[in-house]
């Protein structure tokens, strides 16, 4: 974000308006992050699955 585009404060703080229109947008990237998490646990249960459980075999 370029700063002298900021329509914030000139201490840093941003308005009320501005902080309610980053709101309104959602959390975009809060799901993507939980998403990239939900891929990386799927893709290491399926690694061990293939890699562990299934070369052991069936146990008696």
């Amino acid at each position: 974000m370029d700063p002298s585009k900021h329509s914030g404060d000139h201490d840093g703080h941003a308005s009320d308006a501005e902080v309610e229109r980053i709101v309104a947008q959602g959390p975009h990237g809060a799901i993507a992050v939980a998403g990239v998490a939900a891929v990386v646990v799927l893709a290491i249960w399926i690694g061990f699955y293939f890699l562990v459980f299934l070369p052991r075999g069936v146990i008696h």
